[in-house]
C-alpha cells in the first residue's frame, strides 16, 4: 500500500526552543488498524486525520518510545502514586465530543501552554479520528472529572495520543497514573505494548516516560532491546 507523503513546516519546535519542526504527513478518514501501527512502527503519530513523521533538519531529538505491557512491575515512586489515587476511578468510552472532557483539556492548555483553544480546534485534534480511538477518563469519588486520555486501540498494541488533566490536581501525578492504567487497559485487551509517543531528553515534561521499565526506544528504524529498571536508588 502506498501513502502519499507530503512535506511541512509546522513553525516553531514544541520541545527544543531555537527549532523548527518540519515534517513529512497524510491524511486518511478511515485507516486500518494493520496500517497505522505499521506506521507507529516507523515514527508516525497522528493528530486528528494526520498522520505525521518527523523530519527536521539535523535533529533527532524526538524518539519514539513504548512499553512492554505485559512485564511491567511499579517502582517504589509509581506506587506511591497508586496509593496517593485510590479513591480514583474511571471508565473507557469511544472517543466522542464530552463539554466536561473539553473543559479539562481547555483548562490544561491555558495553565500549561498559555494559550485558549476552541471546541472545534479539540474536536479536529482529539475527537476526529480515522482508527478506533477510546477516551479514557478518570473521576474522583465525588464524580467529578479529573482527567481523560485519548487511545488508539490497535490489533497488538495501544497508542497514547494524548493526556489532560485538571490543573488544580497536579499533586496527584496523574499523567504517571494514567500511563499505569492504560497498561493494565492493555494486558486486560491483550495488547503487546503501549505507545508513548516521543521522548525528548531535553525536554521536562516527558522525563516520566523513561521511568516507566522495561521500555524501548525507535532508532534508526528499529526498536532498540528491552531497557530494563536501573539498580540505582527510584526517584520521583
Amino acid at each position: 500500500m502506498e501513502i502519499p507523503l507530503f512535506e511541512a513546516n509546522n513553525g516553531s519546535c514544541p520541545y527544543i526552543k531555537g527549532k523548527e519542526w518540519l515534517s513529512y504527513l497524510t491524511h486518511a478518514d478511515q485507516l486500518d488498524e494493520y496500517v497505522y501501527e505499521a506506521l507507529i512502527n516507523k515514527g508516525f503519530r497522528r493528530s486528528g486525520n494526520i498522520f505525521y513523521q518527523n523530519q527536521c533538519d539535523d535533529c533527532t531529538a524526538c524518539i519514539p518510545i513504548r512499553l512492554i505491557s505485559g512485564h511491567f512491575s511499579p517502582s517504589k515512586s509509581q506506587r506511591k502514586i497508586l496509593r496517593k489515587n485510590q479513591d480514583v476511578s474511571f471508565e473507557v468510552k469511544p472517543a466522542t465530543f464530552d463539554p466536561e472532557a473539553f473543559a479539562v483539556y481547555k483548562a490544561f492548555t491555558e495553565e500549561r501552554y498559555n494559550t485558549t483553544v476552541t471546541a472545534d480546534e479539540f474536536q479536529q485534534f482529539l475527537v476526529r479520528s480515522a482508527v478506533d480511538t477510546q477516551m479514557m477518563t478518570y473521576f474522583d469519588r465525588q464524580g467529578k472529572m479529573l482527567a481523560v486520555g485519548w487511545l488508539d486501540i490497535l490489533q497488538d498494541s495501544i497508542s497514547s495520543v494524548y493526556f489532560a488533566f485538571d490543573p488544580a490536581e497536579s499533586k496527584r501525578s496523574l499523567g504517571t497514573y494514567s500511563v499505569m492504567q492504560e497498561l493494565e487497559l492493555c494486558k486486560k485487551l491483550d495488547k503487546e505494548h503501549l505507545h508513548l509517543g516521543f521522548w525528548v531528553a531535553d525536554c521536562q515534561s516527558m522525563v516520566y516516560k523513561s521511568r516507566f521499565y522495561p521500555h524501548q526506544l525507535l532508532v534508526d528504524g528499529q526498536w532498540s532491546p528491552p531497557i530494563m529498571q536501573p539498580p540505582s536508588k527510584d526517584s520521583i
